[in-house]
């Protein structure tokens, strides 16, 4: 059985429960609904809520929210402001539900491939992605929007967010990259040195419970000074 085998097996799985699943994280009283990423199943988006830099004050643009979290948490937190997107209109509307349901008024949630529908005028301080690094060939086809979540058909989503995302920071902002050990290092490298990025590692780690390592890489075009 391949990767991607796996990975398709696991989502398929994970809508085999019963919803809406409630869930306690962070603080934050959360629902999942049926056809948002699992977040029972893939827990990296612990590490990244707990793991994020400080963010009192930033505005943050979350690429790929899903059902809320990190995104949620840190406006929360103290962010002045998150604009979180997904491309699954499911996943909006739950980001949304979860946005009311914990009375968080700093938010903004859009549907929105990438950056397609941001604002170009819109800057961030932080622009996040927990990316979906399962590597697949170029002509793969998704069978449901729950695959977009883990599978990146030839690196081209990475191409996107990591040539696009530069125009939407603020002089000082950086693009924050979730991108998992085990992934395809030779081509991030490759889109890096593309977009003449410059990349600092922020840290790596795991959730007790899986063995799946986490990291943390911040990005910005080369010659900028913070």
């Amino acid at each position: 059985m391949t990767e991607i085998d796996r990975i398709k097996t696991r989502l398929k799985l994970s809508q085999q429960r019963t919803f809406p699943l409630r869930m306690q994280e962070f603080g934050l009283d959360l629902a999942v609904h049926e056809g948002v990423y699992p977040p029972q199943d893939f827990h990296s988006w612990r590490w990244y809520t707990d793991n994020f830099p400080p963010v009192e004050g930033k505005s943050i643009l979350e690429i790929g929210c899903g059902f809320g979290l990190p995104g949620l948490y840190l406006a929360k937190l103290g962010a002045a402001s998150l604009v979180a997107c997904d491309i699954d209109p499911k996943a909006v509307a739950n980001a949304l539900e979860n946005a009311a349901r914990n009375g968080i008024k700093n938010v903004e949630v859009i549907e929105s491939d990438i950056f397609t529908n941001v604002p170009p005028h819109r800057k961030f301080d932080f622009i996040f992605w927990n990316y979906p690094s399962v590597f697949a060939p170029d002509d793969y086809q998704y069978e449901d929007n729950i695959e977009r979540g883990a599978i990146d058909p030839g690196y081209g989503l990475l191409c996107r967010y990591l040539s696009e995302g530069p125009k939407f920071l603020t002089e000082a902002g950086s693009i924050l990259l979730g991108f998992p050990g085990g992934a395809r290092d030779d081509l991030l490298s490759e889109i890096i040195g593309a977009n003449d990025l410059t990349a600092e590692f922020l840290g790596a780690g795991n959730h007790p419970r899986v063995s799946q390592i986490n990291r943390m890489f911040s990005l910005r075009k080369r010659g900028l000074s913070v």
